[in-house]
């Protein structure tokens, strides 16, 4: 179910104000092209709160300040390869403790995806010897010789 925008302060003012008129929920929806349940809900937090304005939602602040995300998204950005622990590490210095978790999510809401670093097969002995073979025959090679290779495929 997709979130629909709040009514604006106007609307709901209207809607308390033909409600002291003596009009019903459901004319007043007919009127002003809302809801019955929208109108009755509207209704019933002026006659608890004596307000329409929008009350604080239920919810844990955010760990990190808008600046600390700014902060983390710029380091990400300018070096793919910070791990969540260098970050972690970093929000710790400047006074904010969080987990890799809030980072991860902070950063998948900042539209940054996680990746890990593509292993790469290592050199074996064998491979290492073929090299070092190659480079001791060319070594005395003269330098023209060396500004026509495109490839060398020595082992």
């Amino acid at each position: 179910m997709a979130k629909t925008k709040e009514l604006s302060k106007d609307t709901r003012n209207k809607i308390v104000d033909l409600h002291q008129a003596g009009k019903t929920e459901s004319a007043i929806g007919k009127q002003l092209g809302v809801k019955k349940s929208t109108v009755g809900v509207i209704i019933r937090k002026w006659k608890t709160y004596k307000t329409t304005d929008n009350l604080p939602r239920s919810g844990a602040p955010r760990k990190i300040s808008p600046r600390g995300v700014k902060m983390i998204t710029r380091t990400v950005s300018k070096n793919p390869r910070t791990t969540q622990g260098d970050l972690v590490n970093d929000l710790q210095r400047a006074g904010t403790k969080v987990t890799k978790a809030t980072i991860s999510n902070t950063l998948r809401r900042q539209g940054l995806k996680s990746c890990s670093a593509r292993r790469v097969p290592l050199l074996k002995p064998v491979h290492v010897q073929g090299h070092l073979k190659s480079a001791r025959e060319h070594l005395d090679d003269p330098e023209e010789d060396w500004e026509n290779v495109i490839w060398d495929q020595d082992d």
